[in-house]
């Protein structure tokens, strides 16, 4: 699933340093074609709410496998679309397709993993999403170099087929789905109520989008040395083995509360981007403060899955569903953002400060949470509480 992940969400950021052959071939300027990612992310936000009415209706195995067949079909249509307004329309179709992915995963893993593994499997298949911000960078780069831009889709589309079939066959049977379940409208309206959801829907909008703003800017204005294709591969392949310090790290840390987890993360995170700040043509210093942001964002995005999971209760899935449209959203706001400044140095100053107030709306999430589970505490203190179930209450 995390090599799935990892080759379904590269589609999401192989448009960035494909930004100018794209503009040549719809006869478009730079900048617009950046909403080649847009379309692509907010699609993705959108397909991250379908989930849930789709795997209830029709299973957790079939929702992942035919979503998969429908991103390899309209992945391969993308180079052949011929202009702006279809090329858009198959980013979007492909965006719609992926969203899909991310909230059946984790669901799926909490319903059929041993619970001593669900927490590594969250943050392998996190790591492997987050991860693609620079893979499929990195990835779009080398192929676009060998073969023309078309190749990054003709060669991922039978990849995304062969993810198809390998979810339907690894994937365990859908169990029968129990038709006397309430409707969705209720799950999400507890979710969008919860005082302790909101904290943390509004910071996914920060994170992906945050890191996206930032890569964009780097395409779009970053140092003079970055005109060299070899120093921004460079440069994105510099941030890559994040990925991995995230994963060994994430056994040491799971101790630690998922919002203190996500806080310290984002503060990492947001030095990161101060860093970047100064690090004016210094494309050394920019990348190892790409890198130290990277870590940070790979460490809190399961760790704010975990925190949304564990204050969503019984609405987990929908909760999970929420969280990932945000995200996603605010990795289609974050392309646009570069375009309200031209001063690379501004841009990252301007994220660092949206992620710490991330870090206070974590940590007002997660004062939120210790204060419920403290009343809970209490009643089940009170004689003949005890009796009542966990769920009731």
């Amino acid at each position: 699933m995390a090599v799935i992940g990892l080759i379904l969400g590269s589609q999401a950021y192989v448009t960035i340093p494909l930004m100018p052959e794209i503009a040549t071939a719809w006869g478009v300027e730079q900048s617009a074609a950046a909403w080649a990612t847009s379309a692509f992310a907010i699609a993705y936000a959108c397909g991250s709410l379908l989930s849930g009415p789709l795997a209830e209706n029709y299973g957790r195995r079939t929702a992942i496998w035919t979503s998969l067949a429908a991103l390899s079909l309209a992945t391969l249509a993308v180079p052949l679309a011929g202009g702006q307004t279809g090329g858009l329309a198959m980013r979007a179709v492909q965006g719609l397709a992926a969203g899909v992915f991310a909230p059946v995963v984790y669901a799926y893993f909490g319903e059929r993993l041993p619970a001593q593994r669900v927490a590594l499997a969250l943050t392998v298949v996190s790591c492997a999403l987050g991860g693609t911000l620079v893979a499929g960078q990195l990835g779009a780069q080398l192929l676009e170099s060998l073969f023309g831009w078309g190749a990054v889709f003709w060669v991922s589309a039978p990849l995304l087929a062969a993810g198809a079939v390998a979810a339907r066959m690894v994937m365990l049977p859908d169990a029968p789905r129990d038709g006397g379940r309430a409707g969705g409208g209720f799950a999400f309206g507890n979710v969008l109520s919860s005082g302790r959801l909101i904290p943390l829907f509004v910071t996914a909008l920060i994170v992906l989008g945050g890191v996206t703003a930032v890569y964009t800017g780097v395409q779009l204005y970053g140092p003079k040395s970055l005109g060299n294709p070899d120093a921004m591969f460079a440069l994105r392949a510099s941030a890559l083995p994040s990925l991995l310090v995230a994963v060994l790290a994430a056994p040491k840390l799971a101790g630690i509360a998922p919002t203190r987890r996500a806080a310290g993360a984002l503060a990492l995170a947001g030095l990161g981007m101060g860093a970047a700040a100064l690090a004016g043509d210094n494309t050394l210093v920019l990348g190892i403060a790409l890198f130290a942001a990277m870590v940070g964002v790979a460490t809190a995005g399961p760790a704010l899955v975990q925190a949304v999971g564990g204050a969503a209760g019984a609405d987990r899935a929908t909760a999970i569903a929420v969280y990932s449209f945000l995200l996603n959203l605010g990795a289609g706001i974050g392309a646009q953002v570069p375009q309200a400044t031209d001063v690379f140095t501004h841009l990252v100053l301007w994220i660092g400060l949206a992620f710490a107030a991330a870090i206070g709306l974590v940590v007002l999430a997660g004062r939120a949470s210790n204060r419920a589970a403290a009343a809970d505490k209490g009643r089940s203190e009170v004689p003949g509480a005890a009796s009542v179930p966990a769920e009731a209450r």
